[in-house]
């Protein structure tokens, strides 16, 4: 602190709301302040409102924008640091947020974009297409969440400044402490699977719940452990439901409880119909535990284009396929080795922090 450089930060944090982006966001502005005095205007909308569009989410964003204007009224701000959400209201809200700043203060405005699929689910139509170009033309830097998406924006806004940031994790374990040999000489199907995301519909909970009630009738011995925030308690009393000896229905999990879990389960399945560059799918990396995902946003490039336990979205048949074909496969250790170490040579903190700081630290050429 006492740098006298100034970030405005605009923003959900938990643990008003715990999910991939708030997570990274606490990351990124822990590792900004050891370089700059960061302030803060959050967003107070509870996690229960995910998806809906409510009075009081209405009433959160005017209280935020009011913050803005007073804020950046009276503080010099270098960057003025915000994420894009993906949505009709969310564009609308970024758009606001930035020239409500504009107006006050000559700081660089920093966008964020985690989601995978914005060419695919949000710049469908004219009016998204402008609202983003009018946002795109106010940023002094866009951070987008791997090479491949730079290339793709690059290839469409010509004009504007891209940068590559993968995601990284909070909590780092040593490669020594991570077991390879668990997949070693495994020849039945005595499985452990685990899931750990917030219980949303988009995550594909109620696909992977049905595929495995239909997999344990097959092979008793096989087990599925779920970990989450519920949302609302119409969805949890529809997942509470599946409960039986082979599937048990958990709550929240965080820090180096959920990792003692990963390390513990042979494989986290990540069902989701859309996402950007899961933590969960990193944490799981990091401590060699092997996943099955769908091939949506970021995950082919985070796992590589060759990773075999990738299924279709909203496709049932297709996740139990990968279920099967994860169980019989024979090169489960090696590609565990594999996977630790890619995180530790392309997703680690200290690779993170490295290329956040250049970007908040480094002219444009």
């Amino acid at each position: 602190m006492g740098s006298h450089r100034k970030i405005l930060f605009c923003g959900s944090l938990p643990p008003i709301v715990t999910n991939g982006v708030t997570i990274s966001n606490m990351i990124n502005l822990k590792i900004l302040s050891n370089a700059f005095d960061i302030d803060y205007v959050t967003e107070e909308t509870m996690f229960h409102l995910h998806n809906k569009l409510a009075i009081s989410k209405i009433l959160a964003y005017l209280k935020s924008i009011i913050n803005i204007i007073k804020k950046a009224n009276f503080n010099k701000y270098e960057y003025f640091y915000l994420v894009f959400s993906v949505s009709l209201f969310g564009s609308l809200k970024t758009l606001f947020s930035i020239l409500s700043f504009r107006i006050f203060n000559d700081g660089k405005i920093i966008l964020h974009i985690h989601r995978g699929d914005f060419f695919t689910h949000f710049y469908t139509n004219s009016i998204n297409k402008l609202l983003a170009s009018i946002v795109f033309s106010n940023c002094y830097k866009i951070i987008l969440l791997s090479d491949v998406q730079k290339t793709e924006f690059q290839n469409v806004f010509k004009n504007h400044k891209f940068h590559a940031l993968p995601n990284t994790i909070e909590i780092e374990h040593s490669c020594e402490l991570v077991n390879f040999s668990k997949y070693e000489n495994r020849k039945d199907y005595d499985y452990k699977f685990l899931y750990i995301s917030n219980y949303l519909i988009d995550k594909g909970i109620i696909d992977l719940l049905t595929v495995f009630e239909n997999l344990c009738e097959k092979f008793p011995k096989i087990t599925l452990q779920t970990y989450g925030a519920f949302t609302d308690q119409k969805m949890k009393n529809e997942i509470i439901k599946f409960e039986s000896q082979n599937i048990k229905i958990g709550g929240i999990v965080t820090g180096i409880e959920k990792f003692e879990i990963l390390k513990q389960y042979d494989c986290l399945i990540l069902p989701s119909w859309n996402e950007g560059m899961p933590l969960i799918l990193l944490e799981a990396m990091s401590v060699g535990t092997l996943v099955i995902s769908t091939n949506v946003g970021l995950i082919p490039d985070l796992l590589g284009g060759k990773y075999p336990y990738l299924c279709y979205p909203k496709d049932r048949e297709s996740l139990e396929k990968n279920i099967l074909k994860f169980i019989d496969s024979n090169f489960k250790s090696e590609l565990s080795k594999e996977m630790a170490t890619k995180y530790n040579s392309q997703y680690s903190q200290k690779t993170h922090a490295h290329l956040l700081h250049n970007i908040f630290s480094q002219p444009l050429n």
